[in-house]
């Protein structure tokens, strides 16, 4: 038979219901201890024991400050009267010591503990170690930041190609904001003739493959294209399988533009070498037409005049050389004597690499001669060497003055057909050569557009 409703618990129930709940205590995984409303610790676990290496033995009677950092007393304290006063607390995070004062990342539940009549007469206090799950929380907000901060763009995307994420840089190189590509498929930024290479990559990816630096085309938001460098990754659950994928997409505009640079200039390299080369096969044909013996130093003379134009040239990227750099490249064995027996002055003018091999021979060649036989053979000759710019027209002169009398040469040699001849066909104009007693006259007019950088300079 059952007792009676509302019978009174025997002493020998009560017993077992407080051993069955020390039970409970001693052997919770948590480390459980008891204290006064004061902080003297008076239980102590075995979970305590191993959490914070110290036996119950060495802490019961303890204050429990002893297990706190000093900079959190008063934190202690204040919980400490919160609690006595009635009020639980829970989940605290905070730091408490363990043996040797090591720090351990703690989760605390305060609880009051009440007697009889109410009463709070002290505290328990549930102690969970999370050092770990702190030290991820951590490891996962520091790679947060770095997807937020890294300068490439970070996205993750389901088996089926739908966007999970969308950092801030992959907004800046594409164009779309993140609300524009949550949930969207990836396909969107991919060009419809290369949709089988999403294909291809979801394919490597439940299979477990990386797909690392893979160089493609995508589209912006505007429509347009950009080089792009793609890297793949599988994106695993905690058993190991494959959910989805992670991409890290870099812009390569840049870089296809310096690559594509880099082959131009080659290019030219090889095709202004083999000018150059064809050049001084020329120039050393001419020195030797009719069975004339090489003069070489002459020859190693116009050589260096044409390394002089390629100096200048370098120097402007392959691009450009100034007409004012070119003449005082010519003259600089006499650039001491520039603003007193020789007067240059001309407008700015930006030269073709081939207007720069013809006119730099051709002063060249009149440096060469004014200082054998002209202007520069003696003390008092004069040069004026300059340049205008009319319309559509170019015209440059070089009047010696001063020096000894002239007259037309017998023959026609190497250095004659350099200032007349070439230069009249490079350049497609007029050229004319006088010699008055007074010095020797070289004038040439051309279109603008056969001297200047795509008519750049014409504009300005």
């Amino acid at each position: 038979m059952h007792g009676k409703t509302g019978a009174s618990v025997t002493p020998s129930a009560l017993d077992d219901s407080a051993a069955y709940l020390a039970a409970i205590v001693a052997s919770s995984a948590d480390a459980i201890l008891g204290k006064t409303s004061a902080g003297l610790i008076r239980s102590w676990n075995a979970a305590c024991e191993r959490l914070f290496g110290r036996t119950a033995d060495e802490m019961i009677g303890q204050s429990v400050s002893e297990l706190i950092p000093p900079e959190l007393w008063e934190e202690e304290k204040a919980i400490l009267a919160r609690v006595a006063a009635g009020e639980p607390i829970e989940n605290h995070e905070t730091v408490w010591l363990a043996r040797a004062e090591r720090p351990i990342e703690v989760s605390i539940v305060f609880s009051p503990i009440r007697d009889s009549a109410g009463t709070v007469i002290g505290i328990s206090s549930i102690i969970r170690d999370i050092s770990q799950k702190k030290k991820a929380e951590r490891g996962a907000a520091m790679l947060a930041a770095i997807v937020t901060s890294t300068s490439d763009g970070v996205v993750s995307k389901t088996l089926d190609g739908i966007v999970t994420s969308w950092n801030q840089s992959a907004i800046r190189i594409l164009g779309y904001s993140e609300q524009e590509m949550l949930n969207q498929s990836i396909r969107r930024i991919i060009p419809p003739e290369r949709q089988a290479e999403e294909d291809r990559i979801l394919a490597a990816v439940v299979s477990g493959e990386i797909i690392d630096n893979f160089e493609t085309v995508r589209i912006r938001k505007d429509g347009a294209l950009i080089d792009v460098s793609v890297t793949v990754s599988p994106v695993r659950d905690p058993a190991g399988r494959v959910i989805g994928a992670s991409k890290i997409v870099r812009d390569i505009t840049d870089k296809r533009r310096t690559q594509q640079q880099l082959r131009d200039l080659l290019a030219e390299v090889n095709h202004r070498s083999k000018n150059l080369l064809s050049l001084v096969q020329a120039i050393a044909r001419q020195m030797t037409r009719q069975g004339k013996q090489l003069d070489l130093d002459r020859f190693l003379e116009r050589l260096q005049a044409i390394a002089s134009n390629q100096d200048l040239l370098i120097k402007n990227d392959w691009r450009f050389i100034l007409l004012s750099d070119l003449v005082r490249a010519q003259l600089r064995t006499f650039g001491d004597t520039v603003g007193d027996r020789i007067m240059i002055a001309g407008p700015h003018v930006e030269l073709t690499p081939e207007a720069a091999q013809s006119l730099g021979m051709a002063v060249h060649e009149l440096t060469t001669n004014a200082a054998k036989y002209g202007a520069l053979s003696n003390g008092e000759g004069r040069i004026d060497v300059g340049w205008t710019r009319d319309g559509d027209t170019f015209a440059m002169h070089w009047i010696e003055s001063g020096g000894p009398q002239v007259s037309p040469p017998e023959r026609t040699g190497f250095g004659s057909r350099v200032i007349s001849d070439m230069v009249k066909i490079s350049l497609e104009g007029t050229v004319e050569v006088l010699f008055p007693s007074s010095g020797l006259s070289w004038q040439v007019s051309c279109p603008l557009e056969r001297i200047t950088c795509s008519g750049r300079d014409a504009q300005r």
